[in-house]
């Protein structure tokens, strides 16, 4: 009988253990060589890609840092890029908006953008937040400089996310510049 018993008292206990697990476990990581640091939900994957800058009247290829990862219907990404010499880091960051929006087929100019504070970012151009919500998505993003690095944070889900906001606050609040 004990041994039943005891058989019963531990998959209560596991039970429990898997019901107070957090759907968003969050975590101090780091993201590249310079010192940021960000709270992400869950273990972020890394990769790297060229992508093309528009600059006047060229396409510049950058390099684009990326990490992130998915945790409880929400996706979190950190992204970084070094704008290259002789590209205004103003224009920089309009056209990485303006490709943030492409995909949830909205134009730049339909999304108001807020002034956002980050200590240590840099304030041309100062740090800035913008969110969407369409008929299938919903997504936020911070954008902010350090010297020639421009950074982008990003929280997406689907139109009845009703955790996004809050999730994004924790996120977004824990990005730590040195």
């Amino acid at each position: 009988m004990n041994r039943i018993l005891r058989h019963v008292v531990s998959w209560l206990g596991l039970a429990v253990l898997v019901a107070c697990t957090p759907t968003l476990n969050w975590r101090e990581t780091h993201f590249g060589d310079r010192g940021l640091q960000v709270l992400m939900p869950c273990k972020p994957d890394t990769a790297t890609r060229t992508v093309q800058l528009p600059s006047k009247n060229q396409a510049i290829d950058v390099t684009l840092r990326m990490q992130g990862c998915e945790a409880g219907d929400l996706q979190f990404t950190l992204a970084q890029m070094t704008v290259p010499e002789g590209v205004a880091m103003n224009d920089a960051l309009s056209a990485w908006r303006a490709a943030s929006f492409v995909p949830l087929k909205v134009q730049s100019s339909d999304v108001p953008v807020q002034h956002w504070g980050l200590e240590g970012a840099s304030e041309a151009p100062s740090p800035q937040r913008a969110q969407v919500r369409t008929a299938t998505h919903r997504a936020q993003w911070v954008w902010f400089a350090q010297t020639n690095q421009l950074y982008q944070a990003a929280v997406y889900g689907d139109a009845k996310s009703s955790k996004l906001d809050e999730a994004a606050e924790v996120y977004f609040s824990g990005i730590k510049l040195p």
